[in-house]
């Protein structure tokens, strides 16, 4: 995800250390209370919600990330007091069986103003569509996965298509500050194909 408000606190306690946190917060965001499930059954749905978070909150982060700096830009990612909050309130909602998850606790921040730092323009487009096409990479990897495995491993599967393709479907809306509003702008087409790509996934 890019972009918070600017009145947002950064939180920040090293790459790794922010990203587990931001992969702990969309687990529980997505699929609330029921995520204690993994301690019962390692192929469990929530299981794969966990796993699923594992991989793609760092792959779509990552990817921002990547694509930031290979325009020559500066890119980490932070946790925002807001995100946080809002991420952890979905969790609760979910809990009690509301269907809308908000997963949202941080973006990837990035400066390309310094000419120290590139003097290439900045391709938004290709920055802000990164991150939720590497989630509906995973989703349609593990969707090919789950038509060929055997009964028992189809829960954890399942669980990692759905919190990708709800990761790229969420981040693609043409809302501020999502991923979505900014792909929408600068390259409408790419925007139109990859939302109808996890649109597909979550039918």
């Amino acid at each position: 995800m890019l972009g918070i408000g600017a009145r947002d606190v950064k939180l920040y306690f090293g790459h790794w250390q922010t990203l587990a946190i931001g992969i702990i917060l969309v687990a529980f965001g997505f699929e609330g209370i029921r995520i204690i499930n993994i301690v019962s059954n390692p192929y469990s749905y929530s299981m794969g919600v966990l796993l699923g978070a594992i991989v793609g909150f760092v792959a779509h982060e990552t990817a921002h990330r990547e694509v930031a700096r290979r325009q020559g830009c500066l890119a980490g990612f932070v946790l925002t007091t807001t995100g946080v909050t809002i991420t952890l309130i979905s969790g609760v909602l979910r809990t009690i069986g509301l269907p809308i998850a908000i997963l949202a606790p941080g973006y990837v921040t990035i400066i390309c103003q310094s000419p120290l730092f590139t003097t290439l323009p900045r391709r938004e487009d290709l920055i802000s569509g990164a991150g939720p096409a590497a989630n509906i990479a995973i989703a349609y990897i593990a969707y090919l996965l789950l038509k060929l495995a055997k009964p028992e491993y189809q829960g954890l599967l399942a669980g990692i298509v759905d919190i990708n393709a709800w990761l790229a479907f969420f981040n693609l809306l043409p809302l501020p500050p999502l991923d979505g509003s900014k792909l929408a702008r600068e390259n409408v087409l790419a925007w139109i194909a990859l939302l109808v790509a996890a649109l597909i996934l979550m039918t």
